[in-house]
């Protein structure tokens, strides 16, 4: 039985893919991570799972967003470019913060749409995405935002959205919470 998994197989290959379009060799690539060219090879092949702070390494060793390695979808077999299924999204494991992020579509023109589940006792440890869009309908629980400074305590059914602020988050709760998320790049004319 192998122990490559679809997901990793196709992560690995847009690792690999991205590498290449830069020019760089695993040894480069190894070496801007501080990793060893047998786990590049290993994640490239699939074999092994990187982590979020590992992908948050690729993403800047590479010159890029983190969102960005997700971009390239796998092959979505039996399916339309409109439709993804649960199965087909790809998953930001939990990271420092948390939260768990799927992808809900693939991004285009800069727009990313997640679904979030802000875990129990979780919070962001930095400002995020400052510069850009940010807007979110929570659907389940509640958790505490700060925008631009600003605090806020935001339940299901609640939405919230911030024009290029800097924003923070804090559950400090013993249930996670559940949050549609999208983020954009911020529209040429404030009031639009």
């Amino acid at each position: 039985m192998s122990d490559v998994s679809p997901d990793r197989e196709g992560l690995g290959r847009d690792l690999r893919r991205l590498r290449r379009s830069r020019g760089l060799r695993i040894a480069d690539l190894a070496a801007l991570m501080n990793r060893s060219t047998g786990w590049i090879s290993q994640v490239e092949r699939g074999r092994s799972q990187p982590d979020y702070q590992d992908l948050t390494g690729f993403a800047r060793a590479l010159d890029m967003p983190l969102v960005e390695l997700f971009r390239h979808e796998p092959q979505l077999e039996g399916t339309t470019c409109d439709v993804i299924t649960a199965a087909q999204r790809r998953r930001l494991e939990a990271d420092n913060t948390g939260a768990m992020d799927d992808l809900l579509a693939p991004v285009i023109g800069g727009v990313e749409f997640y679904h979030s589940t802000l875990g129990a006792q979780s919070a962001s440890q930095i400002p995020s995405r400052e510069g850009r869009l940010e807007m979110g309908l929570v659907l389940e629980g509640e958790f505490e935002i700060w925008i631009g400074g600003r605090h806020h305590v935001v339940r299901a059914g609640s939405s919230f959205w911030s024009r290029g602020e800097p924003l923070s988050w804090l559950n400090p709760h013993d249930t996670p919470c559940t949050v549609i998320w999208l983020v954009a790049p911020l529209p040429d004319d404030p009031d639009a």
